[in-house]
């Protein structure tokens, strides 16, 4: 159970359930699933009376009847975990602490919501003492975050272009590169194995460009592979990626330049706007919940940096709105081979080595179609990124100091990186016994003051 259910509100049964799994109430927290954890028929149903009475809000009540399974059976993980949210909303953080503590022990790793919640707990300690510590290290961002003054990069700016089935794109997408307001040195083109007629299209407009547009056709090998050769087949000293149903504003290539030389950034990503097949801006799609990826960007600025910000999803929403210094992008290793997250994966790693400059203006065409991959399953979606945050937060915490001091990561903001993943909803996917951890030494340390005391 979440915190949020503790608070009493009732829940609609094929509502979403407010423990933030992702489930319906039914199948998750509605579901009588205490009763078979609970220790024996006689006390089923004072557990399930005592879970109805706590969604209602007669927390007191429930509290009895929790309190009357415990002293029959002290180790039951579920009256200690229920019991333990009671204790918080009704003030006692100390003894919500070790009881959900016990009741993540006992359960062993089988009840992700058990640790969800004492990760909760574990965030509101830490967090007042981490932001304080962690003060002048925010302000050193911000003043980072502001640069100099907007001039352009130095060095050769390559455009990369993976394309892929996008015949009815594709040639809007290289005249927004060959339209810009600072020219690109060069134009990379890549057809991933189309088989709707992009290959003939893109080669009619690389034979009008020649020195300026290299292109090569060959097999289907994927869109990080793709960008990962056509990288490696370009010249310039910075790179940025242009998907061939998308398009570049005309300023792209110029601001994107400047805001970089003037935070002398290796990286960053501007606003997308999203437009629509005939390439009309649209402000919602039934296929694709724009609103949400707008929501997404629009917190970048309260993110205590702009590292941060790719915690909670990918603000960049796509590769092509990256612009990369190519010494970055050999540091990085590329893109890797994932079908979803690979655009998202590449900048959680980038912020270990330079932290992202964002540009704020919508620099950047996303194209909503029926093709977008985003439209694939979300389960398919959701697993993938799961695993690649896991793999993210096994990184930062084994690994020694980060490159960029701003970094999201243990090593420069202590505690305060534990909370806001904690806030994110992804104390399942940090290492093993990391909350646990977390959770003893508080203990430890209110037992020590208490001693004292």
């Amino acid at each position: 159970m979440n915190l949020a259910l503790a608070a009493g509100a009732p829940r609609q049964r094929n509502g979403r359930c407010g423990c933030g799994s992702g489930r319906r109430f039914k199948v998750c927290h509605g579901r009588p699933a205490l009763a078979v954890r609970s220790p024996g028929a006689p006390f089923a149903a004072t557990m399930l009376d005592s879970l109805d009475a706590q969604r209602r809000g007669r927390l007191d009540e429930a509290r009895d009847g929790y309190e009357r399974v415990l002293a029959r059976w002290p180790d039951t993980p579920d009256a200690l975990n229920m019991l333990g949210l009671i204790d918080l909303a009704q003030g006692d953080p100390v003894s919500a602490l070790a009881r959900l503590r016990r009741a993540v022990s006992l359960f062993d790793g089988s009840h992700p919501d058990a640790l969800h919640n004492l990760a909760c707990v574990v965030s509101a300690w830490l967090v007042r003492d981490e932001t304080e510590r962690t003060g002048d290290l925010w302000l050193a961002s911000r003043e980072h975050a502001a640069g100099g003054a907007a001039v352009p990069v130095a060095g050769r700016i390559s455009v990369v272009v993976p394309s892929h089935d996008h015949a009815a794109f594709v040639e809007a997408a290289l005249a927004s590169a060959l339209e810009q307001d600072r020219p690109p040195d060069e134009i990379v083109v890549i057809d991933d194995g189309s088989t709707d007629g992009s290959v003939a299209r893109i080669g009619a407009i690389a034979a009008r460009h020649p020195g300026l547009i290299r292109f090569a056709a060959r097999e289907c090998r994927g869109a990080a592979a793709t960008i990962n050769e056509a990288v490696a087949r370009s010249s310039g000293d910075w790179v940025n990626v242009l998907n061939s149903d998308d398009r570049f504003a005309p300023d792209r290539l110029m601001r994107m330049s400047a805001a970089l030389a003037a935070r002398r950034g290796a990286w960053g990503f501007s606003r997308c706007r999203f437009v629509d097949e005939a390439g009309r801006a649209i402000d919602a799609s039934p296929r694709l919940d724009v609103a949400a990826h707008r929501a997404l960007v629009d917190t970048v600025g309260a993110c205590d940096t702009t590292g941060f910000a790719f915690l909670s999803g990918n603000p960049a929403i796509s590769s092509g709105a990256l612009t990369f210094a190519r010494t970055l992008f050999d540091e990085v290793g590329g893109f890797r081979d994932l079908r979803y997250n690979h655009d998202w994966d590449f900048c959680l790693r980038a912020t270990r080595l330079s932290e992202p400059v964002f540009v704020p203006a919508p620099l950047y065409d996303y194209r909503v179609h029926g093709a977008n991959t985003i439209h694939e399953p979300f389960e398919r979606r959701r697993r993938e990124a799961d695993r690649m945050l896991a793999g993210f937060y096994a990184s930062a915490f084994a690994e020694d100091a980060p490159r960029n001091r701003f970094a999201p990561s243990p090593h420069a903001w202590g505690d305060l990186f534990l909370v806001r993943a904690i806030e994110r909803g992804h104390a399942r996917l940090l290492p093993r016994g990391t909350i646990e951890r977390a959770a003893d030494e508080l203990l430890g340390t209110l037992a020590d003051e208490r001693d004292d005391g």
